[in-house]
C-alpha cells in the first residue's frame, strides 16, 4: 500500500529525493540499491485544494540517504496521524507541479526496465547552450543526478552544482506501462540541439557599415551562434593592419565555417556579427560588484540565464566583423582592439547577423609564430623543462578522456627564498605562449586568506575551481599553501586546520564524494616549503601526483645535459654561477651607467665559493650590495683625473667610468651580511685553535683530512669516484679534549658549526624528538658547509630497546634516516663526542654514518708537556718554570687537569702579589675617597644638614668629580704621556709545587681501569650486533625521562 507524505524542499541539486524514515528502513535492511529502485510520486488532492492541471505524477530517482526532517519528526515523538516527510529540490518540483507541503503518495518500483537508449531535447536555448559549453561535465555527472526518465517528463542536471539545465524526456527504446525506465552506464542520452532563433525583423535597420561585393547565397531561418575564447593578441601571429572604424575579430577557418555555413572559401572574408561577454565567476574578496550585471555572483553561466529576452542580450552586445586568421585555434577569437567590457581570457558569444553581406578586404596577414618572452632565470631549465613535460602530458591526457575526477597537481617545494614562485610564473608564461595548449592562469597566494573566516575560505576555494574551469585549458597557482593547509600545530585548534583540508579536498581532490565534478583541462601547481609541512590528509588524498624540490643553488657550473626522470620525487639543484651572471647582466641591462671592469672580470667562480648556502634571493641581495658599493665607491672619487707632464707641462683630463663593479665591491657586500637561510641558525663561533690543543696529534690529522681538506682543496676531491667520509665519533676518558677539538674545528676548518648538547632535542610529546632531529639537519643543510656536533651522543643514540618509552628509538630511527638511507648528507659533516661508544646504537656505527671512530686516550707525559705549554701561552710563567717536571709528576692527569693545574698556579700568584701590597693600594683607595671640601653660597633660611645628608652630598660630589677627571687624563694619555704598566703576575715553580700538593686526577684510577675494559671491547670485540653493557662492569639498563 502507498504511503503518504508531505513535501519539503531541500535544494538536493538534483533530480532524485531523501525517502521517509518509514520507508529508508525497509529498505537499508533489505541492502536495496538506489540505482535500481524507481520511486513514483503522485498528488493527493486534499480538502479545500484543486489541482489545475488535473493528475499529478511524477517519476524520480532515488538518493540512498533518509529525510532529515522526516527523522527530525520522528524523533520528536508527533503523534501518528501527522505525515512525514520527503525531501525533493524545489526547482524540480516545482517543474513537476509540487508545492511545498503538499500530500503525496509514495509507491516504490523494483521492476522497471532499463533503458538502452533516451531521447531527449532541452527545453530552451539557453539550456542548449549550456550544454555545449560543458558537454562533458554533464555526460560525466548525469547519472549520479537522474536514475529515471518518463516521456513527456522533465529531468533537471546541474552544472557545476550551480547552473540547472532542463532537459524534456522525447523517447524511450523500450515500453512499459508507465513509460519509465532506468538510466544505467550502458544506457545513451541523446540530447537533440536547441539553437537560438530570431526573426527577420530583428534584423531591420542594422545594415553593413559597408556594401560588400557579394551576397548570402541561401537564405538562413535563424543565426549562427557559438560560444567563444577570447585569446589574447600577443599569442597569435600577427593580426592584418586595419585602421577603419569596424571592430574587427579572427577565429580559425572551422569556427567560421560553424558560423556560416554557406562560406566555401572564408579566407580574405569578413561577415558581420554580435558578440556579448559573459560573466565570468565573481572574486568574493573582490567586494561588491561595480559592474552594471544583474547576475548574482554564485551563478557561472549567468549571460546565458539571460539571454531568455532578445530585446536585452542585444543592448549589451556589440558589432564586429569576423575574419578568418591562420594560426587561431577553435572556439576561439582574437580581438586586436578590446571592446566593450570585453578582456583577454573572457568567454563571449557570437551571433551571426542575419542577411548581413561580406565584404573583401586586401589586408594580409604574417604566418610567423608568436615567440614567448626570453627565459631570464638562470639554472633552473630543468626545473621548468620537468614542470613543463608533466603540463603537457597531463593536458593530453585530459584531452583523450571523457571526464577528469579531481585536479591533478604539482607541488613545487624549497626553503623561502630558492624562487619557487619565480619558477611557477616561468612555467606558467611558457605554458601560456605554447600553441598546443594557449593556458590561462590564475595565480593565487593562499597566505593572504589563511586567516579569514571558514565560510570565506570555501568561497575563495569555489571561486578559484570555478574561475578555472571557466577560462579552461587553465593553470591554477596556489603560493605558499603550506600557510594554509599546514599540518596542525600544537598551539593551535586541529579542528580548523582539519576543517580547511577538509573543503580544499571535497573541491579538488580526486576521490571527492560531495562534488562529483569533470575538472578536465585544468591543472594545479602549487609551492610549499616541504612536503612535511602540509597536512597528512593533503599528501594522503593525491591531489599532487608528482613534487619537485628546489635545492639551494650549487657552486658548481654544471654543464651536463638535462635529465629526464619519472620518480615522483625530484630533486634539483640549480647553479650560483649561472646565478650570478644573470643577476649582473640584469643590473647592467636596467643601469647604463653601471659596467664590468674590463681588466679585470669577475670571477663567478670564486664568488660562487664564497657564497655557499646561499639562495637565489640572498644572491640578489649581494648584488645589490655590491652595487651599492660601487657607487659609493665612484661617489667619492673624482669624476676626473688629472695627468701633469713634467716635460712639456701639459695638464689633460681624462673622464673614468663613474661606476665600474669590481671584486672589490663584492667583498665589502660581504662584510655584515647574513643570508636568509642563516639568520635563524644560531652558528657557534669559536676563537680555539689547533695551537691551542695539546697533545693529540693523531686526532687533530683526521679532523684536518676530513673536514678541512675537502673544502680547501674541493676541485681535487671532486674528481675522487670514492665517497668521501662524513662522520667521526670522537671517544674517549672524561677531560681529554673531545669537546675542545670540535671548537678547534669550528674556527680552523672554514665550516659553518651547529653545536648541539645531547639532552636538548629530548621533548616529552610523542613525534617532538624526531622533529627537533629533522630541524637541527635542515638548519645544517641550510648553512652548509657545515658541521654538526652533538656532545654527549650517548644520551641521544642509545641502543634501542634499552628504555620502555621509546622516545630514544624513535630519535635514533630519525637520525639514520637523516644520516644514511633515503635522506642522505651532502656538505654536512656529523660530529659526534662520547665517553661511552659502548652505550651507542650500533647502526650509527657502521659505515656511512659515523664512518670512524677517533680515541682520544690519556696523555702521555710528552703530551702532557705539550699541553701544559700550549696553555702556558695564555699565562705568564717565570723563565725557571720547568714543565717537563710538572708533566712527570702529573701522571693519570687528563688534559683539563693540566689546564686546571696551571690556573690555580696563576691563582696562587695573584693571591700572593695582593698579600703583599695592600698599603699602596689603601692609599689609593682612600685618596679616592677623601671628602670635597664645598661652600654654600645663599645658604639663608637652610638649617645644619644631618650626618646622612652630608653623606649623600659628599657621593653626588665625588661621582662629579670622577666624571671631570676622567677626560683630562685621556687628554693627558693623547698627548703622550706614558701609562702605567699592567701588573704582570709571575708563576714561578713554587706555585705549582704548591698546587700539585692538593692537586688529584678528575678520573679516579678505578674509573680509567673500568673505562679501558669498555673501550678494548669497543675495539677488539667490535661486531655487527653490540650487547648490552653487562651487569659485572657497573653499567645497567637505564630508564629515559622523556
Amino acid at each position: 500500500m502507498p504511503r503518504r507524505a508531505r513535501v519539503h524542499f531541500v535544494p538536493l541539486k538534483s533530480s532524485l529525493v531523501n525517502l521517509p524514515l518509514s520507508i529508508y528502513g525497509p529498505l537499508l535492511q533489505k541492502s536495496v540499491r538506489p540505482q535500481s529502485l524507481a520511486v513514483h510520486l503522485t498528488l493527493v488532492e486534499e480538502e479545500g485544494s484543486k489541482s489545475k492541471n488535473g493528475k499529478v505524477e511524477a517519476f524520480v530517482g532515488w538518493t540512498g540517504m533518509a529525510s532529515a526532517s522526516s527523522l527530525a519528526h520522528f524523533n520528536a515523538g508527533s503523534s501518528s496521524s501527522s505525515f512525514e516527510t520527503i525531501e525533493i529540490d524545489p526547482q524540480f518540483a516545482q517543474d513537476l507541479g509540487l508545492a511545498q507541503g503538499s500530500l503525496v503518495e509514495i509507491g516504490l518500483l523494483h521492476d522497471l526496465p532499463f533503458a538502452k537508449s533516451v531521447g531527449t531535447e532541452p527545453v530552451s536555448s539557453d539550456d542548449w547552450e549550456i550544454i555545449e559549453l560543458h558537454a562533458g561535465h554533464v555526460e560525466s555527472t548525469l547519472l549520479s543526478q537522474v536514475r529515471v526518465a518518463k516521456v513527456g517528463q522533465e529531468i533537471d542536471v546541474w552544472v557545476l552544482g550551480r547552473t540547472r539545465v532542463r532537459l524534456l524526456v522525447g523517447s524511450l527504446d523500450v515500453s512499459s506501462k508507465t513509460n519509465a525506465a532506468l538510466l544505467t552506464t550502458d544506457t545513451e542520452i541523446s540530447i537533440a540541439p536547441k539553437p537560438h532563433r530570431r526573426g527577420a525583423a530583428s534584423t531591420k535597420g542594422r545594415a553593413p557599415a559597408e556594401p560588400s561585393s557579394e551576397t548570402s547565397s541561401k537564405p538562413q531561418t535563424h543565426p549562427k551562434s557559438t560560444l567563444l575564447r577570447v585569446l589574447p593578441s600577443r599569442l597569435t601571429a600577427p593580426t592584418p593592419e586595419y585602421s577603419g572604424p569596424e571592430l574587427l575579430g579572427y577565429v580559425s577557418k572551422s569556427t567560421f565555417r560553424k558560423l556560416d555555413a554557406g562560406a566555401d572559401s572564408p579566407g580574405g572574408l569578413y561577415k558581420k556579427a554580435r558578440v556579448k561577454r559573459l560573466s565570468p565567476p565573481v572574486d568574493p574578496s573582490a567586494g561588491p560588484s561595480t559592474s552594471n550585471d544583474a547576475t548574482p555572483a554564485p551563478r557561472i553561466l549567468s549571460a546565458g540565464k539571460e539571454a531568455v529576452t532578445e530585446e536585452k542580450s542585444e543592448d549589451d552586445a556589440e558589432t564586429i566583423y569576423v575574419g578568418v586568421l591562420d594560426g587561431i585555434p577553435d572556439r576561439s577569437i582574437v580581438l586586436p582592439v578590446l571592446t566593450h567590457g570585453i578582456e583577454e581570457w573572457d568567454m563571449v558569444r557570437l551571433v551571426l547577423v542575419l542577411a548581413s553581406e561580406r565584404r573583401g578586404t586586401d589586408e594580409s596577414s604574417s604566418s610567423s609564430k608568436p615567440s614567448p618572452p626570453a627565459q631570464r632565470l638562470a639554472g633552473v631549465d630543468e626545473i621548468i623543462n620537468k614542470c613543463i613535460d608533466f603540463a603537457r602530458h597531463n593536458f593530453v591526457l585530459h584531452s583523450t578522456a571523457a571526464a577528469v575526477h579531481g585536479v591533478t597537481g604539482l607541488l613545487l617545494t624549497g626553503r623561502p627564498g630558492a624562487g619557487k614562485t619565480s619558477i611557477v610564473r616561468a612555467v606558467a608564461r611558457l605554458l601560456e605562449y605554447d600553441q598546443t595548449l594557449l593556458t590561462y592562469t590564475l595565480y593565487a597566494d593562499a597566505s593572504a586568506i589563511s586567516e579569514k573566516p571558514i565560510s570565506a575560505i570555501k568561497a575563495q576555494f569555489d571561486y578559484w575551481f570555478d574561475k578555472a574551469m571557466w577560462h579552461r585549458p587553465a593553470i591554477l597557482i596556489l603560493d605558499d599553501v603550506d600557510k594554509l593547509l599546514g599540518a596542525e600545530m600544537e598551539h593551535t585548534a586541529s579542528f580548523r586546520a582539519r576543517h580547511i583540508v577538509e573543503l580544499f579536498l571535497a573541491r579538488f581532490a580526486p576521490a571527492a564524494r560531495a562534488a562529483p565534478l569533470n575538472s578536465r583541462g585544468v591543472l594545479l601547481i602549487a609551492t610549499a616549503s616541504s612536503s612535511a609541512a602540509l597536512h597528512p590528509l593533503l599528501m594522503q588524498s593525491q591531489v599532487f601526483a608528482e613534487t619537485v624540490n628546489v635545492m639551494p643553488p650549487g657552486k658548481e657550473g654544471r654543464k651536463m645535459p638535462r635529465l629526464h626522470t619519472r620518480d615522483a620525487n625530484i630533486f634539483v639543484m640549480l647553479t650560483r654561477p649561472q646565478i650570478l651572471s644573470r643577476i649582473v647582466e640584469d643590473r647592467m641591462r636596467a643601469t647604463p651607467d653601471l659596467s664590468e671592469d674590463a681588466e679585470a672580470p669577475l670571477n663567478y667562480t670564486a664568488l660562487a665559493m664564497q657564497t655557499e648556502g646561499y639562495l637565489a634571493t640572498d644572491l640578489q641581495d649581494l648584488v645589490a650590495r655590491a652595487v651599492h658599493q660601487a657607487a659609493m665607491r665612484s661617489k667619492d672619487k673624482e669624476d676626473t683625473v688629472v695627468h701633469i707632464s713634467p716635460v712639456a707641462s701639459t695638464v689633460t683630463t681624462d673622464t673614468i667610468d663613474p661606476q665600474v663593479l669590481t671584486s672589490a665591491d663584492f667583498e665589502e657586500a660581504h662584510k655584515g651580511f647574513t643570508p636568509l637561510s642563516l639568520r635563524d641558525v644560531k652558528l657557534e663561533k669559536s676563537e680555539t685553535a689547533w695551537a691551542d690543543i695539546g697533545g693529540l696529534g693523531d686526532t687533530k690529522r683526521i679532523l684536518r683530512e676530513t673536514l678541512e681538506w675537502p673544502t680547501k682543496y674541493g676541485p681535487i676531491f671532486a674528481q675522487s669516484p670514492l665517497r668521501l667520509r662524513s662522520g667521526l665519533l670522537l671517544y674517549g676518558y672524561p677531560g681529554c679534549g673531545k669537546t675542545l677539538l670540535a671548537s678547534a674545528v669550528a674556527k680552523e676548518c672554514g665550516l659553518n658549526f651547529i653545536s648541539v648538547k645531547g639532552p636538548e632535542i629530548l621533548n616529552k610529546y610523542i613525534g617532538a624528538s624526531e622533529k627537533s632531529v629533522r630541524e637541527l639537519f635542515e638548519r645544517a643543510q641550510a648553512a652548509k658547509p657545515c658541521v654538526l656536533f652533538f656532545d654527549e651522543f650517548d644520551s641521544i643514540a642509545p641502543k634501542r630497546g634499552h628504555d620502555s618509552t621509546g622516545v630514544t628509538d624513535r630519535v635514533v630511527n630519525q637520525m639514520l634516516t637523516q644520516m644514511d638511507g633515503a635522506e642522505g648528507l651532502e656538505g654536512v659533516y656529523v660530529l659526534a663526542a662520547t665517553s661511552r661508544p659502548d652505550l651507542i646504537d650500533s647502526a650509527l656505527l657502521r659505515p656511512g654514518r659515523l664512518d670512524k671512530s677517533v680515541f682520544c686516550n690519556m696523555p702521555t707525559a710528552e703530551e702532557r708537556k705539550d699541553i701544559l705549554s700550549a696553555v702556558a701561552r695564555k699565562v705568564a710563567l717565570a723563565p725557571e718554570v720547568d714543565l717537563q717536571h710538572a708533566a712527570e709528576a702529573t701522571e693519570g692527569f687528563s688534559g683539563a687537569d693540566l689546564q686546571a693545574l696551571l690556573y690555580n698556579a696563576h691563582l696562587e700568584a695573584v693571591h700572593e702579589s695582593i698579600a703583599r701590597g695592600p698599603a699602596v693600594e689603601r692609599s689609593s683607595a682612600a685618596a679616592d675617597e677623601a671628602s670635597v671640601e664645598y661652600k654654600i653660597i645663599g645658604s639663608a633660611g637652610v638649617g645644619v644638614a644631618s650626618k646622612a645628608e652630608q653623606m649623600a652630598l659628599q657621593r653626588r660630589l665625588q661621582q662629579i668629580r670622577a666624571k671631570t677627571r676622567r677626560p683630562e687624563s685621556t687628554s693627558r694619555k693623547g698627548k703622550g704621556r706614558a701609562e702605567l704598566p699592567d701588573k704582570v703576575h709571575l708563576v714561578t715553580q713554587e706555585h705549582i709545587r704548591r698546587v700539585l700538593r692538593s692537586a688529584r686526577p678528575s678520573v679516579a684510577p678505578e674509573e680509567q681501569a673500568r673505562l679501558a675494559r669498555i673501550y678494548s671491547a669497543f675495539v677488539d670485540d667490535r661486531s655487527g650486533e653490540l650487547p648490552l653493557p653487562p651487569e659485572a662492569n657497573g653499567v645497567g639498563i637505564r630508564a629515559s625521562l622523556a
